[in-house]
């Protein structure tokens, strides 16, 4: 994973005239940052986003995903770096009513999703906010640079907190193409999957990064109806319609009525602010 990072670095860097660290001098002023960032976005949101879908299935978790367009906005609005508008209004109303429908759907007898929605809501929160926290850090030291130490450090908390779990594991008995499914699952889905998402804060803000997982749920859907056979609830597809609805509300036609940034959009993420 980091390797990989790395690879990518020294083709950007080669392109540019300017010398890059691929492990920056962090500031003593932004280290709490950065570790905060480390320890809820590679540590506790990957962990808690593994144990939700546990006890959830996948295409149940990627509609929590969905949700993240609305919370990101509303998080926005705290921070005082987003706007919103009309349409902007009525999309939350609309993803907290696909919300409440599903949250409702998992406390049915039968379900018992409850726990597990909790989990996936929390991993989601924290997920949006290191995207808020990240941002500026990305700003000051590039793009690949910050998310590399950012894993690093996250990954290596998150490799102890593993540690009794993977101590059980049979790992010579594991299939050739499990460890083909753990090893690029790793490398992409964290390491590179990362990048691309702070990479792209370069030309979009956070909440318009977080709206492109919308396209999981559908997937998630389609595949675990073909592949397994596994039928969505009428409620889990009437809060996808909602959540949906409400997320291409929030950012693709309320982001047409007006600037959804309080603050100019930076010019760059890889290169570091020349001081």
């Amino acid at each position: 994973m980091i390797i990989v990072m790395y690879l990518q670095y020294r083709r950007k860097n080669s392109n540019t005239s300017n010398s890059i660290s691929f492990w920056p001098n962090i500031k003593r002023k932004h280290w709490p940052r950065l570790l905060l960032i480390s320890v809820i976005g590679a540590t506790l949101a990957p962990w808690l986003g593994i144990l939700g879908l546990e006890l959830t299935h996948g295409a149940r978790a990627s509609l929590w995903l969905a949700l993240g367009p609305a919370v990101s906005t509303g998080f926005g609005l705290l921070l005082g770096t987003e706007r919103m508008g009309f349409y902007g209004y009525i999309g939350v109303i609309l993803a907290g009513i696909g919300t409440v429908i599903l949250a409702w759907d998992g406390l049915r007898p039968g379900q018992g999703y409850w726990l597990g929605d909790l989990i996936l809501i929390v991993a989601l929160i924290l997920t949006v906010i290191e995207l808020h926290l990240i941002k500026p850090l990305a700003r000051e030291y590039g793009s690949i640079p910050i998310v590399a130490m950012r894993t690093a450090i996250g990954c290596s908390l998150y490799l102890i907190v593993a540690t009794p779990s993977l101590i059980e594991v049979s790992w010579l008995s594991l299939s050739t193409w499990t460890w083909i499914a753990i090893i690029a699952g790793g490398a992409i889905g964290v390491g590179v999957g990362q990048w691309v998402k702070v990479r792209a804060l370069k030309k979009i803000g956070p909440t318009q990064v977080v709206l492109y997982g919308n396209l999981v749920p559908i997937a998630a859907l389609v595949i675990a109806w073909l592949s397994i056979g596994k039928n969505p609830s009428e409620l889990e597809l009437i809060s996808a319609v909602f959540i949906i609805s409400g997320a291409i509300l929030i950012q693709v036609i309320d982001s047409k009525t007006g600037p959804r940034q309080v603050k100019p959009q930076e010019e760059f993420l890889f290169n570091p602010k020349q001081e």
